[in-house]
């Protein structure tokens, strides 16, 4: 099967460019993602409740909202890629649950995407307030 993908449109919202970029990525590439990130995860929060370690960063939310966008969006390519299989050989029901995977995949990378935010205006913050 041959897939052709269109140039993308110069006022392309945020979901739409990432959708394309993900679609236009390798898999790969998509799983280097998805394993970094779930990685980076895990060491940012392993980092923040490790009692032994005398150096904790205070932007452990940053780190970690960073590193599960990197694995939401690696996630999400990858469970793309094999939702629009499954649907062309007519999956109905693992077509649907797949939809609702990529959405919780899409709505946990919107949230990390606002810790990110958040996490930088806490830390911004943090000496100003007293």
């Amino acid at each position: 099967m041959m897939m052709v993908l269109s140039a993308l449109r110069p006022d392309a919202s945020l979901p739409e460019f990432l959708a394309h970029r993900a679609r236009s990525a390798s898999i790969r590439r998509l799983s280097i993602d998805l394993a970094v990130g779930v990685a980076g995860t895990f060491a940012a929060l392993w980092w923040r409740a490790s009692a032994w370690l005398v150096w904790r960063p205070s932007a452990w939310l940053v780190l970690a909202s960073l590193a599960l966008c990197f694995a939401c969006y690696g996630g999400w390519g990858l469970l793309d890629r094999a939702r629009s299989r499954v649907a062309v050989r007519g999956h109905q029901l693992l077509s649907g649950s797949m939809e609702a995977l990529c959405s919780l995949l899409g709505l946990v990378g919107v949230l990390a995407a606002a810790g990110i935010l958040l996490g930088l205006w806490a830390t911004a913050l943090g000496t100003w307030i007293s």
